[in-house]
Parts: C-alpha cells; sequence; structure tokens
C-alpha cells in the first residue's frame, strides 16, 4: 500500500483526500444509496466490523457510501443518527490503525495535523511526544488524558503509542461529525433519507420521563438531559450517573435504561458495566471528583451530589409538616 494513497488506503479512510480523489466523477446510483443507508445502520447497531472488498468498482461504491452517508445526514440535521455514525466510523480507525504499519498510521493521523514523534534518547519505542495544540484539540475528554495527569517533556505531551491512536479516534470522529448543513437536496436524498429515519430505534425513555428533575443535582439533571438528547457522554460521565442512581437504590435494569438513548448504547455491555458498579459496591464521586471530571454545571457546595437528593427529601417532608 503507498503510505496515504491508493485505492485500499481510501476505503479504509474515506474522509481523506485520496477517497476524494478516487471517487471524482462517479455518479450516485441505487446500490451506493442502499450501501449509505445500511452504513448508517451499522452505526446504529454499534457496529464497526469492516468487510473485505475486493474489485475495484465494489471499493469505490464503499468510498461513495461513506460521502453519501453523510449527504443524507446533512439533510436531516440528526444529532442521535450523526453522532451514531461519527462513533461508529471513528471506532473502524482505530481497530485499522492497530493493523497498519507504522508509516501509515502516521499518514492517517497527520490528516488531522496529529504528527507525534519519538523521542531518540528513549529506548522505549512506545513512548512519543506531541505538540501541546494538538493534542488538546485531539485529546479524549477523560480525566486519565487531563494535562495534571500527563509528562511534558519540552513543552511537548508525552503520550504511549495506544493513546496516540486513541486520539486520533477521537480527531476522526470530531471531524465526521462536522457534517455541513445540505442545501438544494436531490431528491434522491431526500428519499434516502426517509428511509434512514425508519432505522431510527425507539429506545425506551419511560424512566427518563418519570424522573423528576428538580429532585437531583444540577450536574445529574446536564447529564440526563443530554440522554434525552441522545448525545453521546464521556465514560467518565456514564460511570457517575449509574453510580449515583444505584445509590439512591434503583434497581440496575432502570439504571441500565438511563443510557438506551446513547449514540453507541449497547444492552449487553451496559448491562454488565451496571452491573460491576453495584457489585463492587463503587460509590459515589464527590463533587470535588465531578469538577475534576468536567461535570460540575452550578455552584452548589454541598459536598456530594447524593446530598442534594437528601436535601430535597428533607425540604419536601419540612413543607408535609
Amino acid at each position: 500500500m503507498a503510505m496515504g494513497g491508493g485505492l485500499d488506503f481510501a476505503v479504509s479512510y474515506p474522509f481523506s483526500d485520496s477517497a476524494k480523489e478516487a471517487i471524482e466523477g462517479i455518479e450516485i446510483n441505487d446500490r451506493i444509496i442502499d450501501l449509505a443507508i445500511g452504513r448508517i445502520g451499522k452505526a446504529l447497531r454499534n457496529d464497526p466490523a469492516s468487510k473485505m472488498l475486493i474489485h475495484e468498482t465494489d471499493k469505490k461504491e464503499d468510498i461513495a457510501s461513506f460521502a453519501v452517508a453523510r449527504m443524507i445526514l446533512g439533510h436531516l440535521r440528526n444529532n442521535y443518527l450523526t453522532n451514531s455514525f461519527a462513533v461508529n466510523e471513528s471506532k473502524m480507525v482505530h481497530a485499522r490503525l492497530d493493523r497498519e504499519d507504522e508509516d501509515t498510521a502516521m499518514a492517517v493521523s497527520s490528516i488531522f495535523g496529529i504528527n507525534p514523534i519519538r523521542r531518540s534518547q528513549e529506548k522505549d519505542r512506545d513512548v512519543l511526544v506531541l505538540d501541546l495544540p494538538s493534542y488538546l484539540r485531539s485529546c479524549p475528554r477523560s480525566p486519565h488524558y487531563k494535562l495534571i495527569n500527563r509528562r511534558m517533556v519540552q513543552g511537548m505531551v508525552e503520550i504511549r503509542v495506544a493513546e496516540w491512536k486513541r486520539c486520533v479516534e477521537e480527531a476522526a470522529r470530531k471531524h465526521i461529525e462536522r457534517i455541513p448543513l445540505l442545501k438544494d437536496t436531490p431528491e434522491v436524498i431526500k428519499s434516502a433519507a426517509e428511509k434512514t429515519l425508519s432505522l431510527l430505534p425507539k429506545p425506551d425513555t419511560s424512566k427518563l420521563e418519570t424522573i423528576r428533575v428538580e429532585d437531583h443535582p444540577p450536574c445529574v439533571a446536564k447529564l440526563l438531559e443530554s440522554l434525552g438528547k441522545h448525545e453521546n457522554l464521556p465514560h467518565q460521565a456514564r460511570y457517575f450517573l449509574a453510580a449515583y442512581f444505584l445509590s439512591l437504590n434503583t434497581s440496575e435494569e432502570d439504571t441500565a435504561k438511563l443510557f438506551q438513548g446513547a449514540p453507541d448504547y449497547s444492552e449487553k455491555v451496559t448491562g454488565y458495566q451496571v452491573a460491576q458498579i453495584k457489585k463492587r459496591g463503587y460509590s459515589v464521586p464527590a463533587c470535588a471528583t465531578v469538577l475534576g471530571y468536567g461535570l460540575c454545571v452550578a455552584d452548589c457546595r454541598i459536598g456530594s451530589p447524593l446530598n442534594w437528593h437528601r436535601l430535597s427529601k428533607q425540604r419536601k417532608e419540612g413543607i408535609r409538616r
């Protein structure tokens, strides 16, 4: 494979310049439309598996399906669909990077302006350094990636190879979900958009609808609002929300249902993670920790999110008296 070029590279990374060149002048046909709708459907099923393509025509149609899928999403302007698509496509990028040689992986990384270098004095081949602006622009929203937890070397951020690839995944997700508004939408795209809407899952939001937001602190209310909008939550936010509701004696099943609207929701994975939090007896993070997660949205000064719930109950009891 030519580094950063070639048809196979374009298939693996359909947002690259190589991909744009490969499908230049291609006409949208029914097969490409079906592939595009199917590509969005894969994202809704949280299925990042790739398929083997042999013929040149199949490869070009696969690349075109990515572009057409973005056109469909650009017409629909549905955040849930767009987020699901971006998350799934970026997971595929990460999986492919793990199979690439270093030069090819670096070529993909450079698409997003991420150009890590090895420290020549380092014997550990797993250690890289990345310039600060690129790191801040692409690192995931997780305490693990906060600068306070990173080693700085002459103004550069030290990262491991696995962390670099995770940054590329995150950069790919952000790039893919930035879909411009589609104006003067062709009829064929409008028709495809209608078919795509039929793929939307019907999540059970009854649990969210019965929750009285005022009974919970603003940080929790904000996360519930995001889930109601089908927005993606970072790992620490999901852990916090699950631990919080489990501490209120919410059942594991009802706690897991809270996350059904997430773009990358998996019933099996979510159920397992909630069960583990319950089994291990993880406590609800204190307000200082929630602040460190970047999830604090108000100056409540209550020490622990659970105190809001207790104070709310006390206020209700005082009113009834």
